[in-house]
């Protein structure tokens, strides 16, 4: 949601995927964190359950069906940031995160054309290594630290 031209609200939903102690990641093509990597998940559309929200935007970036999902907690973030254009944007950013589970054998590696560059999947051990989103980057240290 837009509050005016350089102000940008986002409330998101976010899966935590472990496999072969490896978890799932999306690198961003674009917004606040472009480059860095991110969970699968994205926005909530209006009139859209939150736990609908969490499959469809985890089944667009990485391919994975859902099996069942646990919620974890929430993490919020304020930043500015350069749009696509240079410009300066202010960002208030709040996520719930899941911790889900589903058939990771094959996944989506490939851009989905929005925002992700394709799925990834990083060792534990060397995740505090990677650039992860920083609204992301509590909740994963909470939960594997």
């Amino acid at each position: 949601m837009n509050t005016s031209l350089n102000q940008r609200f986002h409330f998101g939903v976010y899966g935590i995927l472990v496999s072969d102690n490896k978890m799932l990641f999306i690198k961003k093509s674009r917004g606040a964190y472009k480059g860095k990597y991110d969970l699968p998940g994205g926005g909530v559309e209006f009139n859209e359950k939150i736990e609908d929200a969490l499959r469809r935007e985890f089944m667009e970036e990485t391919g994975i069906v859902l099996k069942d999902i646990e919620f974890i907690g929430s993490s919020e973030y304020f930043c500015d940031y350069l749009n696509d254009l240079g410009e300066v944007r202010k960002l208030h950013h709040v996520g719930l995160y899941y911790k889900v589970f589903g058939d990771c054998r094959k996944i989506k590696e490939e851009p989905d054309g929005q925002d992700s560059l394709g799925a990834e999947f990083i060792d534990i051990d060397k995740i505090k290594d990677v650039n992860i989103s920083p609204i992301s980057l509590p909740i994963i240290k909470k939960i594997y630290e």
